[in-house]
């Protein structure tokens, strides 16, 4: 496997990761730990995508890193 595989399959893990917990109620959607999982597996998944040439999930993911982020920097903002 390689190392460029191996990111993408790390940042798929964590926004999986991610999702499930929410799903199972163990962190929420608005928690810094739901955040910031979505965050860095998007990044990773971002360059996965961007190395490979995969120019539609590079635009998904560049999105899902801003959301995140917005909302990582928002909470910070209020607290």
């Amino acid at each position: 496997m390689s190392t460029l595989e191996l990111i993408g399959w790390l940042g798929a893990g964590l926004l999986l990761l991610g999702f499930a917990l929410n799903i199972f109620q163990k962190i929420q959607a608005e928690s810094n730990t739901y955040l910031s999982l979505n965050l860095i597996g998007s990044l990773l998944l971002l360059y996965n995508a961007y190395m490979n040439e995969a120019f539609p999930f590079v635009a998904v993911n560049f999105v899902w890193v801003a959301f995140s982020a917005f909302k990582l920097i928002q909470i910070r903002v209020k607290s």
